[in-house]
């Protein structure tokens, strides 16, 4: 994406507000309007009040100027009311879409990235360009109007002193070239080295456990120094940039100022302008030299945004879920695999050229060592993967056929790591579904889950990714949710590998009781689950074969 594309982008943000827009630059006009009075209303105050010794009417000359600029600071908070809305508006709106494209992505994105960095890029990204709706920006409107207020005030005064006021502009201008050429490679690298240093800080704090265990302190804290600094660095000249910015603005204005002082007062003493006229030029001078550092700042402004907005928008352009067919009418059935073949990395094949049929109703367990792709072979079941070669069909009909949402509807599964919301135990089973208490209660007795709520109740907080339970209640809790979704294809992904030999005996009686008539796919390493199942099939090196069940000791 080209800067060109990056800013009409952002125009394009803005299009939406188009009349609160209009509304603000209607402000902005009578505002600046309204400014233009006040150097008159200085020069007269200076010449006829103060230097004319007319007390009445330098009062009344104040009086005007002081109710002048409140009715100016009163049309500001109206302006800013506004414009305040829109950047809010805005920041939520990129909020939003960002958060339903993440519903959206493939599940391997998440595995590339961890939460904090998605988090930390998401929120830089959003807060550089909801600051194209910043005062500064608005600022800019306005002074486009006060330039030309401003130089009709100077040249009504004198007209060779505003010829000097005007060869400002391109020493300002190649002031701001430099600076915005330098922000924007500072800018570049501050958003590089902060997604590198929120990766690393989310794998840190997934990995506290081990860094605890094996005394990784030390070497940690060297990372973040490392890290840290990179990213403290940047910040820094990023900063020190503006100040210089600010710096050379100005000193830039001052000496033009100091000039005017000088040769004005020559103009004075030759009685070319009066005393009050050479603040009224002053005051006219910064409503031009003010709005020319303004408008040429916003390429100082944009060169912090646009790499921002190139980002963020990269990342929505990300490939999202395909959501397959339009058929939504579909039902539970055989299932099909037909020389299906997967592949993480080119040139080895997790799955090659599986064929295997699953009946409808059926109960079957699928054995293999570590790393065989038993779980891959779920998610191409699943659609969280897409099938490399071959195909998958449901009743004889390819699964990408069916409309995504409605197809996985069909499927409950129970892992060995299961994700549990901090949230009660009640709204982590429910899954915002409503379900009557009877149910609620047989779920809780099938999945061996009761005893646990007798002693907490329903309404115990779990924890953030149910922290504050062991590795059984989370899975118990898990097959209470699927029992309760009662959907008709149940897959046991080592679903009672932390359960007690009790509670895994119990979960295997459901196979022939609640679970008759739904198809149940296990995948488990337990000879005592494996032998409630007639069918056993071996996946190794990425070929599946059917065994009978006392090969399994074997392999």
């Amino acid at each position: 994406m080209s800067n060109q594309e990056a800013i009409k982008i952002l125009l394009g943000l803005l299009k939406k507000y188009k009349k609160k827009i209009a509304i603000i630059a209607v402000c902005l006009l009578a505002s600046t309007g309204l400014n233009m009075l006040l150097p008159i209303l200085s020069k007269n105050i200076m010449d006829k009040g103060f230097l004319g010794k007319d007390k009445t009417l330098l009062m009344q000359l104040i009086l005007a100027s002081a109710i002048l600029y409140g009715c100016i600071k009163l049309i500001d908070i109206c302006k800013e009311a506004i414009r305040i809305q829109i950047a809010a508006d805005l920041e939520y709106s990129l909020s939003e879409q960002s958060f339903v494209h993440l519903l959206q992505m493939k599940p391997n994105y998440f595995k590339q990235k961890n939460d904090a960095e998605i988090l930390n890029t998401l929120s830089t990204d959003i807060a550089n360009i909801t600051s194209i709706a910043d005062e500064s920006m608005f600022f800019v409107i306005a002074q486009i109007f006060g330039i030309v207020g401003g130089v009709i005030g100077l040249f009504l005064i004198n007209y060779k002193l505003t010829l000097l006021v005007m060869l400002f502009i391109p020493f300002k201008y190649l002031a701001i070239k430099y600076f915005a050429k330098k922000r924007k490679v500072y800018m570049d690298s501050y958003m590089k080295d902060s997604e590198s240093y929120a990766k690393w800080f989310g794998e840190t704090i997934t990995g506290m456990q081990e860094i605890k265990l094996f005394h990784l302190y030390s070497p940690k804290k060297e990372e973040f120094y490392n890290r840290q600094k990179d990213v403290i660095n940047r910040k820094k000249q990023m900063n020190i940039l503006s100040q210089l910015n600010l710096i050379s603005d100005g000193m830039m204005i001052q000496l033009l100022q100091t000039i005017l002082y000088i040769v004005g007062a020559n103009m004075l003493f030759d009685l070319q302008l009066s005393l009050g006229s050479i603040f009224a030029f002053i005051t006219y001078s910064t409503y031009v030299t003010a709005p020319i550092s303004a408008i040429l700042n916003i390429g100082y402004l944009l060169s912090g945004i646009i790499p921002s907005t190139k980002r963020y928008f990269a990342f929505m352009e990300l490939e999202q879920e395909k959501e397959g067919g339009s058929v939504k009418a579909l039902k539970a059935g055989e299932i099909t695999l037909k020389q299906v073949s997967f592949s993480y990395q080119k040139g080895y094949k997790v799955l090659n050229h599986i064929n295997w049929v699953i009946p409808h109703k059926g109960k079957v367990v699928l054995v293999g060592k570590n790393g065989s792709g038993k779980s891959t072979l779920i998610n191409l079941l699943t659609r969280f993967y897409e099938v490399e070669e071959g195909e998958i069909l449901l009743n004889g009909r390819n699964i990408q056929d069916f409309e995504i949402n409605h197809y996985r509807s069909l499927f409950a599964v129970v892992s060995q790591q299961v994700y549990l919301f901090h949230d009660t135990i009640r709204n982590n089973i429910c899954l915002y579904k409503k379900v009557d208490e009877i149910t609620l209660q047989n779920a809780i007795a099938d999945s061996g889950l009761e005893e646990f709520i007798n002693e907490v109740s329903l309404d115990y907080m779990v924890g953030e990714n149910g922290s504050l339970l062991s590795g059984g209640q989370r899975q118990k809790i898990a097959m209470a949710r699927a029992l309760i979704y009662d959907k008709p294809i149940f897959i046991l992904d080592e679903a009672t590998s932390n359960m007690d030999r009790y509670t895994d005996k119990q979960i295997n009686q459901l196979i022939h009781t609640r679970l008759k008539d739904k198809t149940v796919i296990l995948v488990t390493h337990k000879q005592e689950t494996i032998n409630e199942i007639e069918t056993v099939v071996f996946l190794d090196q990425g070929k599946l074969k059917e065994i009978a069940n006392e090969e399994i000791v074997n392999k």
